[in-house]
């Protein structure tokens, strides 16, 4: 096992081989000043009074193999034994870390964690890097990782409640700084319990941390609240309706008001769409007519409209970062083939006026919203996302498994499914028992029909 070794940085063994008396160590130990102590010159050493006057040494191996030294100094013999102690405790045990690895400042590490982020899309590595500038850099960039507490985390956290925390937040029109305002549990937790977190995380991982202090911190409970809304087919098609009413006039044709024909209208299909095959509408807005395979009735999901870490609108790989092939109904093929008919392979399915994309934030804000509200839905929680939600309980309420589901809706796994939409699929323990009862009686049913089984006597049972 190796060695952790306590030294006295003060006294030292004389030339004449004598070592310091008991005496000597006692007026030492006694003295508030170490050059007031009854020591005699011969045994101190050149640093005597200088520094901490105990060092715990203790040798590992480098990242080269060769063996180093590594040091720890205090003020009292207590804290060194102390030390020690948990040294060879921890070295015995296999769970040894450096504990001058810990001195290096939280944002030092935190730019580390962010560098190594090869796996997340950019919108998500850039709202790790805006938590980090606006919420933790300001009270925990300049903190050596050695210095986090758990009690002033959970301080902190109790601040970001109330409001009175620092923050680099941006300016208001006249150039000063917005002032912070209590953070929602929400918002809380992706800054303590995401992204300081995973710093953390990240710090343990690599050795320069042996636990982390936020598995200690309680953070505001979330309410959770069921937010989704589930329109009725009848509510979908008013909605398309009023969308596709979108910088259009309507024409009095033998005094009766009438609107164009939405059935090829950009706006009312692309509702119709989400509302009809569940795709979230930053992927629906990046289809490209290359993407549609209309003899089939299929589209291919390989690209979203996201967010980069600047906060700049780009194409990037679709949600959980997997194409998928989705199913739509016949009546969309045939609206969509009309719709397309003259475009070539690389233009966008849904586009503005001059064939560019459309963009999200300005179809919701712009069309969406306003069809919510001419359609007399406002006030609702109506959402573009809402359309997926009422694809999810449309197919349901129609049979649809949760595996299949899964792969329509592009969801990591069968389990987030059930989670989201557990509560659409009804109740069906009678009907299933009826179902498997039927297959024991067909399956035990002779092939003539009659009951050809003879009893079985109760002594041969036995």
């Amino acid at each position: 096992m190796a060695r952790v070794i306590i030294d006295d940085r003060w006294l030292r063994t004389a030339d004449d081989d004598t070592a310091p008396s008991s005496a000597a160590k006692r007026s030492l130990a006694n003295a508030k000043d170490p050059f007031k102590a009854h020591v005699p010159e011969k045994w101190r050493t050149s640093i005597y009074g200088k520094g901490k006057r105990w060092r715990v040494r203790w040798y590992v191996a480098g990242d080269d193999g060769k063996t180093q030294q590594k040091s720890r100094h205090f003020d009292k013999l207590s804290d060194a034994e102390s030390f020690k102690a948990a040294m060879e405790d921890d070295i015995r045990a296999g769970r040894y870390r450096d504990p001058n690895a810990g001195h290096k400042a939280f944002r030092v590490v935190a730019e580390e964690w962010l560098k190594s982020k090869l796996d997340v899309k950019e919108a998500t590595l850039g709202r790790y890097s805006r938590d980090m500038r606006v919420y933790v850099y300001p009270r925990w960039g300049d903190v050596l990782l050695s210095g986090i507490t758990a009690k002033d985390v959970q301080s902190w956290v109790n601040d970001l409640t109330t409001g009175d925390y620092k923050a680099e937040l941006p300016v208001d029109k006249n150039g000063v700084m917005r002032k912070p305002k209590p953070l929602s549990p929400s918002s809380i937790k992706n800054i303590v319990r995401v992204a300081m977190y995973s710093v953390l995380d990240y710090a343990v991982k690599q050795d320069y941390l042996v636990e982390n202090v936020i598995d200690k911190v309680t953070t505001p409970k979330i309410v959770t609240q069921d937010d989704k809304v589930f329109l009725t087919i009848a509510e979908v098609e008013q909605l398309a309706t009023q969308a596709g009413r979108y910088g259009k006039h309507a024409k009095t044709v033998n005094g009766v008001l009438t609107w164009p024909d939405d059935t090829t209208n950009t706006h009312a299909l692309l509702v119709r769409f989400l509302a009809y095959t569940g795709v979230r509408i930053g992927e629906a807005l990046a289809l490209t007519v290359r993407d549609l395979d209309l003899d089939r009735c299929r589209a291919r999901i390989r690209r979203t409209w996201t967010d980069d870490k600047n906060g700049n609108v780009t194409l990037g790989p679709p949600k959980n970062g997997t194409p998928r092939t989705i199913a739509m109904p016949t009546f969309l093929c045939h609206a969509l083939r009309q719709y397309i008919s003259g475009l070539s392979e690389n233009d966008y399915v849904f586009r503005g006026k001059q064939g560019g994309p459309l963009y999200v934030r300005t179809w919701r804000t712009r069309v969406f919203n306003r069809a919510v509200k001419n359609a007399g839905m406002e006030g609702n929680g109506i959402t573009p996302h809402s359309l997926r939600h009422t694809y999810a309980s449309i197919a349901i309420a129609n049979g649809a498994d949760v595996k299949t589901l899964q792969k329509q809706l592009g969801h990591a796994t069968a389990a987030m499914t059930l989670d989201v939409y557990a509560a659409l699929w009804p109740e069906r323990l009678g009907d299933v028992a009826d179902a498997v009862g039927a297959a024991r009686d067909r399956a035990l049913a002779p092939a003539d029909g009659s009951n050809t089984q003879e009893p079985i006597p109760l002594e041969q049972a036995a």
